[in-house]
């Protein structure tokens, strides 16, 4: 997922796109990510549980390798599609189990989200790696890509069928609370996709070399990743405490990116605002595995929010960026914060931590 999300700034490059259009691949995985969620709800549990998520990741290798074979966007924008099917089928599953333990979710999410992202991180600074010694990034992408699809394939443990739902469990009650989680959701990935989705523009139109660009372009993910793997480590949690601690890193960090031209700041920026950003998704998905209506109609509701925030979000930031100049651009993560602030204190109204 950080390769395929990472690499569209790549084909970008390499067909010649605005970032405008280049957002079309965006929106594709976007739609491909909240229909497929929906429509799972309908037939997860008709199999055992590894067999779905070994077809989702038998998706995923397909749709990588097609992305990185594909010649023009009409191949890479539906290969990009196939991928976030996958992704979907993978992923809700795997994460309907984890935050179905109520009692450890908040802890499961900073963890699962935690180490996933860093490895997430590390596939682009490979690919920035392979690139300084001219190996083709599409080659470095589809090669790893296919060795740990097949990886996983093999540790996917097997797991007892789950409970079947009832009739009513299929569907989503678009009811207040389930509504405030598709807000809150979409508005905490929106900060986390604002904050790296051009991050290697950002970095080269401030004068650093496409090279290097590439290497700091993730740095963004991976302090997202190490404040999430941080958390993970604690056994109780005051949630007003770490958003209060969100809202001053994100604040501090964007400010000094949009009023800075310096690449050095610039970077440094990216490294407090993600701080800062970490806690927020995996709050996010944890307030969705406790939703009334359960932990699989939680989480497709959360993936509706993260497949809106995926489309809109670097097709919005291309097109203030393009338009009013990166300055302008990550004042939407500000935007974004103030809305999920409210949200966040919607939904999590009990001073207590978890």
């Amino acid at each position: 997922m950080g390769s395929m999300t990472f690499s569209i700034q790549l084909i970008k490059r390499d067909f010649e796109l605005t970032r405008v259009v280049a957002s079309w691949h965006n929106i594709g995985l976007a739609l491909s990510l909240v229909f497929i969620s929906v429509a799972l709800l309908k037939g997860s549990h008709q199999r055992p549980a590894h067999q779905t998520m070994r077809f989702g990741w038998g998706l995923l290798i397909a749709g990588t390798l097609f992305y990185c074979l594909s010649p023009n966007i009409y191949f890479s924008i539906p290969a990009v599609i196939i991928f976030a099917a996958g992704s979907v089928v993978t992923g809700n599953t795997a994460t309907a189990i984890l935050g179905s333990h109520s009692k450890t979710a908040l802890k499961n999410m900073f963890r699962t989200t935690g180490f996933g992202l860093f490895v997430g991180a590390l596939s682009p600074t490979v690919i920035g790696l392979t690139t300084q010694v001219e190996i083709p990034w599409r080659y470095t992408m589809a090669t790893t890509a296919a060795v740990i699809g097949v990886i996983a394939l093999f540790l996917v443990p097997e797991l007892e069928a789950r409970p079947e739902p009832t009739g009513e469990s299929t569907k989503i009650v678009w009811d207040k609370p389930i509504i405030y989680i598709l807000l809150f959701s979409f508005m905490t990935i929106t900060m986390e996709v604002c904050l790296s989705t051009w991050a290697l523009d950002l970095l080269t139109d401030r004068g650093t070399g496409v090279k290097v660009a590439i290497l700091f372009a993730t740095v963004g993910p991976y302090f997202i990743a190490l404040s999430r793997i941080y958390l993970s480590t604690k056994n109780s949690y005051n949630l007003n405490r770490i958003w209060n601690c969100s809202i001053f890193a994100i604040t501090t960090g964007t400010l000094l990116i949009i009023f800075t031209s310096s690449p050095t700041l610039t970077i440094v920026g990216l490294i407090i605002a993600a701080l800062g950003i970490g806690p927020c998704a995996a709050i996010a998905i944890a307030n969705a595995s406790a939703s009334p209506q359960g932990a699989d109609r939680g989480i497709a509701v959360f993936v509706v929010g993260m497949g809106i925030s995926c489309g809109a979000s670097p097709w919005i930031m291309g097109f203030v960026s393009e338009t009013f100049g990166f300055a302008a651009a990550y004042s939407v993560i500000l935007l974004a914060l103030i809305a999920s602030t409210y949200f966040f204190k919607s939904l999590n109204r009990e001073p207590a931590g978890l």
